[in-house]
């Protein structure tokens, strides 16, 4: 009996001496007895919450399991990005989205169905999630489809061929135009195909519209260099106008094949480009219209080569252009030096110097804007669009053959090239080629006879759409005397050539992988 009083003594000192231990910590960590922290701390601590949220972001782990279908409100920067000065107008809307991701994520964690779940779905016929293998790996719809396109290089093109794709698919499948209309529209910008009935899937999905790009055009992450919620996921085609792609190989690769939610996603890209010298003037004589067919000209500052945290387009292009080409930042500031004599904003707008001047200085100004502008100053809808296009063509075949990226990632990655100047000329064989890359050689599903009938309705549709706002008008008689004084030029003539160069070695890359697929498409008329 003596026993128990000792018992619970030594038991209540043991709590005492814990209670004394948490009250201390406790004091240590929220009350004021250590010295405040120096700035380097505070900076590192704030790194460190930025890093963790950045990480999330990058790996996609906000609840989505579409494999890079947009947000329904445009996604904004991580933390650093914001404080570094980028997108700083979005701030409070992009702490109030990432706190939902966060918020997401425990949820979806919560929901997440086991494997025997998911392949119960799988076999109803629904949509396989996709950081899935897909049990068909030979379906085009195993693929993510990235058309991308510039300024004076095939923004409306590329709307219809999306349009008509999956127009052709559904016919494919027996059903008509009014099935496409009533398909499911996801954010806004996004529409899926999907029977309602059985839940497969009928066409490609889209992202991005008339109005609008998957994600932001002309701009990109402060610390990776790409564009901020890029990721595709397969089963969609994706519209993008001018993206900065300047991360590195490896992480643009993993980025287009939707690692790593998509374990083993695949990618084809169809790449719109143009001769840089059709492409400038195409540019020129479309802007110095009147009236002029867009607003931005009202507003813009050709010669900003800076983007809004003071860094510029040529710093990002220049390690890229390097690889491959011979232009220099010598010839950049040559080129932004030019521009800033034929502009001065106190003699009146862009357009208003468009108008002004004589062909010749009015093409320079254009073409100047064209080359070194980073966009910033006209929010982003014009500017550096030469650059951009000839640092893409490098980036594209870097993923097909940089060492950095996993041989088996470089087989998954295919890029097409497509030249605006010859589908202006040839149409039909043009749009075919397009679709045999896309569907694929098996004509099994979407045949031969449908892609023809397409390509020949493709034709109809450019001639009916060359009064749009979006298509240069008019011919003017001293074209190609300004194009001969452009390649003349020592200021603008040795960098579009340098891009010709490039345009026209990964258009004959294109042709060499175009026999087998002429085979096949040319079949119903031989």
């Amino acid at each position: 009996m003596n026993l128990l009083p000792a018992t619970f003594l030594a038991v209540a000192a043991v709590v005492a001496l814990a209670a004394t231990s948490i009250f201390l910590q406790g004091q240590h960590f929220y009350g004021s007895a250590p010295a405040a922290p120096s700035e380097s701390g505070r900076a590192r601590r704030v790194d460190a919450k930025e890093s963790a949220a950045e990480e999330r972001f990058w790996l996609g782990s906000d609840g989505d399991e579409s494999g890079g279908k947009p947000q329904a409100t445009r996604g904004a920067d991580p933390p650093s990005i914001r404080r570094r000065g980028y997108d700083r107008s979005d701030d409070t809307r992009a702490k109030k989205q990432l706190s939902r991701k966060d918020a997401g994520n425990v949820a979806s964690r919560e929901r997440r169905p086991s494997s025997n779940q998911t392949r119960k779905t799988a076999k109803r016929g629904a949509h396989p999630s996709s950081n899935q293998t897909s049990t068909n790996a030979g379906h085009y719809h195993d693929y993510g489809v990235l058309l991308v396109m510039y300024h004076k290089t095939g923004y409306v093109l590329t709307r219809f061929l999306m349009k008509s794709t999956v127009g052709l698919e559904y016919e494919a499948r027996g059903k008509g135009e009014e099935e496409v209309k009533h398909a499911k529209s996801v954010g806004g910008k996004s529409v899926e195909h999907v029977d309602e009935t059985t839940g497969k899937q009928i066409a490609f999905g889209q992202r991005g519209n008339w109005n609008s790009n998957f994600v932001f055009t002309r701009r990109h992450n402060g610390v990776s260099g790409c564009p901020m919620n890029f990721k595709l996921g397969r089963g969609a085609i994706y519209l993008q106008e001018a993206p900065d792609f300047f991360c590195g190989d490896k992480e643009l690769a993993e980025r287009m094949l939707g690692l790593p939610k998509q374990k083993r996603g695949r990618a084809k890209i169809v790449h719109f480009v143009r001769n840089p010298f059709s492409m400038v003037l195409s540019n020129y004589f479309y802007h110095a219209a009147e009236p002029t067919p867009e607003k931005w000209v009202h507003e813009d500052e050709p010669c900003e080569v800076n983007y809004e945290n003071g860094e510029s387009l040529a710093s990002h292009v220049l390690p890229i252009l390097g690889e491959r080409t011979k232009i220099t930042r010598q010839q950049l500031d040559a080129v932004a030096a030019m521009c800033r004599s034929l502009y001065n904003e106190k003699n009146g707008t862009f357009y208003e110097h468009l108008l002004a001047h004589n062909h010749w200085d009015g093409l320079r100004l254009a073409t100047a804007q064209m080359i070194v502008s980073s966009s910033a100053a006209n929010k982003h809808k014009a500017g550096g669009d030469i650059l951009r296009m000839a640092s893409n063509v490098i980036k594209f075949q870097n993923m097909q053959s940089s060492s950095s990226v996993p041989a088996e990632q470089r087989e998954r990655i295919h890029v097409l090239t497509i030249s605006m100047d010859a589908y202006q000329k040839h149409p039909r064989s043009s749009t075919l080629q397009y679709l045999n890359f896309v569907l694929g050689e098996d004509d099994s599903l979407v045949s031969s006879e449908l892609r023809s009938k397409m390509a020949t309705a493709q034709k109809k549709t450019l001639n009916s759409f060359g009064n749009s706002s979006h298509v240069t008008q008019g011919k003017h008689e001293d074209k190609e005397e300004l194009r001969q004084l452009l390649r003349d030029d020592p200021v603008l003539g040795p960098i579009l050539s340098e891009v010709e160069v490039l345009v026209d070695d990964a258009l004959s890359q294109s042709k060499e992988l175009a026999p087998k697929r002429k085979q096949m498409a040319y079949r119903t008329h031989a």
